[in-house]
């Protein structure tokens, strides 16, 4: 075996930045929190490239001696502890001593800095782990930290860097998230020399969010405000009619450290238990105070985690008091109210046709309760390949399925020439719409509940993936642009597939540093909620390590097919329905929506009577 023995310091120096210095946004959160702990009033972030050629923080903070700097650098050096205790009661955003070292170890690295109350302060540079000697430098107080050519001596750690739009993404998030915590600092962003973020001082926390993310999301929020001894919390949440498809709107501070946390965030999600569908999530702004020492900030190289010392404690103090601020709420409506159970018939006849369909729907609806499609007889509805309807000129039905989102004016379908089959629908027997979710027909052979959401999401995406093919989507115009508001990652998302955009007839442009607005939409889905769909769509990228360029052409129209589509839940009209099924005999692959999901179940008569033990 070969010989123990000490590692050498710039060696050390590169281990280390492997935890902490991950990408470009981790080198400029490290020099932001120092900037911060340093007193710091206006922060200048000057980035190109997505940070991997230059990232500059200027501050104008203390600044610091020019014998220090050398010191500066080295590892484990910080003047925010002095002693063990210190690391039990820390208030500070820094406190290991190794950022600097570690980020100058993989970078050509210059600081220069100057006291206030100096006439002229010192300049270092470091060059793979060299520190040059101090020179002197005259400037405004203050510290500025320049950082080129990030990872250019670790070239596996810099070939693992996303695209320069990506990395300057997650640099904007994190300065957003240190933002919201610090609204008394002023923060100015530019990106290859074109400011990006410009924050003014505000006055308070609800001002700051206004000014990251403008009025309109940070005006209705509501305010909950808790002070239990030494333990504060000051939350703005959003009413649940306003909840967001993903929780990308959730930012959670501890003494104001942004931070991730499942016990703050399971708490949020309970607080609204109840008044938002599974697959929405709360916009909120959640900052929890407390004695530095019942939390431990000390757990992850980053500091992104914490722990404390009582987690119980800390969920009981979100979920309770956002909960009780909806109790005093008056609320327009509920978003999901409770069932409210039908009257018992005093006999069973005299029912009219009201209450005989109504009977019929419960009864459906607890055998899909019951027995559902866990159970082994329900199948999924097999593909069908049947002739697609040709276009009509100025013709909205039934060549276009559009027709049943939004408002409808339907007419009637023209007659389809469709073989019967056991699976299909009887085009003679009418069907019945429950719950205002599914569609039950009579089929040959027993009968068939089609998901009227899923079905008609597969139709008009098959319709989308067609009408590209043969040449390109129309579009059609807004009157007036949809504006939608994005974080900092969801805006460096949508200027990586812009032009992906444009080629299925979507056209965005910036409305703002941290907006956009969508001037045009395929002709097929131009009722579609803009916001939705971006959200739906920039989420599902997300997921995808990434994507190719026709994956993401399929995640646009997927995600354009499910925000047009009939949801569940919409009441459809006889003619409308009768279309809808006249669609499923004319369009491939109607097994399943494009997110897997069945759009259809099969009972036979056979399987029926069994379960009644008519067998």
């Amino acid at each position: 075996m070969a010989q123990i023995k000490i590692l050498p310091i710039h060696l050390v120096n590169k281990i280390a930045a492997g935890e902490c210095i991950e990408r470009p946004s981790s080198v400029v959160k490290e020099l932001i929190e120092n900037a911060i702990d340093a007193g710091a009033g206006k922060i200048d972030v000057t980035i190109e490239q997505g940070g991997s050629k230059l990232i500059r923080v200027v501050d104008d903070a203390a600044g610091i001696e020019p014998d220090e700097l050398p010191v500066a650098v080295a590892p484990h050096a910080t003047s925010k502890l002095l002693d063990e205790n210190d690391l039990y009661t820390i208030s500070t955003m820094g406190f290991r001593g190794e950022a600097l070292a570690s980020i100058a170890a993989v970078s050509m690295t210059r600081i220069s800095s100057v006291r206030p109350e100096a006439r002229a302060g010192g300049s270092i540079e470091v060059i793979d782990g060299q520190c040059s000697a101090v020179r002197p430098y005259a400037g405004a107080g203050g510290t500025i930290v320049e950082v080129q050519n990030l990872f250019y001596n670790t070239p596996a750690r810099r070939k693992f860097l996303k695209t320069p739009a990506t990395e300057f993404g997650h640099i904007q998030e994190q300065i957003i998230r240190t933002a919201l915590a610090c609204p008394r600092i002023a923060f100015h962003l530019q990106h290859n020399g074109r400011t990006v973020l410009e924050l003014p001082t505000a006055e308070t926390l609800r001002d700051r969010i206004g000014d990251v993310f403008g009025p309109e999301l940070a005006g209705p929020l509501m305010q909950v405000f808790v002070q239990d001894g030494t333990l504060g919390l000051e939350a703005y949440v959003c009413r649940p009619e306003d909840a967001k498809p993903s929780a990308r709107w959730q930012y959670l501070f501890v003494n104001r450290r942004p931070v991730r946390d499942r016990y703050i965030s399971h708490a949020l999600r309970e607080a609204y238990r109840g008044l938002i569908a599974a697959d929405r999530q709360p916009i909120a702004f959640v900052y929890l105070d407390m004695d530095p020492t019942l939390v431990d900030v000390n757990v992850h190289p980053t500091k992104s985690e914490v722990r404390f010392v009582d987690p119980g404690q800390i969920h009981s103090l979100v979920l309770g008091s956002i909960r009780d601020r909806f109790l005093s709420t008056d609320f327009p409506a509920r978003l999901m109210p409770d069932a409210v159970p039908e009257p018992a018939s005093p006999s069973g006849h005299g029912r009219d046709a009201a209450g005989l369909k109504q009977s019929v729907t419960n009864a459906l609806a607890d055998f899909l309760r019951n027995t559902g499609s866990a159970q082994p007889n329900f199948k999924f509805d097999a593909p069908r390949s049947a002739p697609k309807p040709t276009s009509g000129a100025g013709q909205r039905f039934p060549n276009d399925p559009a027709v049943v989102t939004g408002p409808r004016q339907a007419t009637e379908p023209e007659p389809v020439e469709q073989a019967q089959t056991d699976m299909g629908p009887s085009l003679s027997s009418p069907a019945l719409q429950i719950h205002n979710t599914y569609l039950v027909v009579e089929t040959s052979e027993g009968f068939m509940i089609i998901d009227q959401h899923a079905l008609h999401e597969r139709v008009l995406y098959q319709q989308l993936c067609d009408r590209l093919k043969a040449g390109s989507l129309p579009r059609q115009r807004l009157l007036v642009p949809q504006v939608v508001h994005l974080t900092g990652q969801q805006m460096a998302q949508l200027d990586a597939i812009k032009s992906k955009l444009n080629d299925v007839g979507i056209e965005v442009e910036l409305f703002g540093p941290r907006s956009i607005g969508v001037h045009s939409l395929p002709a097929l889905v131009d009722q579609v909620d803009a916001g939705e769909f971006i959200e739906d769509l920039l989420g599902r990228l997300e997921e995808q390590i990434e994507p190719e360029a026709e994956q993401t052409v399929e995640h646009i129209l997927q995600s354009l097919a499910c925000k047009a589509a009939v949801k569940a839940g919409d009441p459809l009209k006889p003619e409308e329905i009768r279309t809808l099924l006249d669609y499923r005999e004319q369009i491939d692959l109607t097994s399943s929506c494009p997110h897997g999901r069945p759009t259809a179940l099969r009972m036979t008569l056979a399987e029926l009577q069994k379960r009644f033990k008519r067998t």
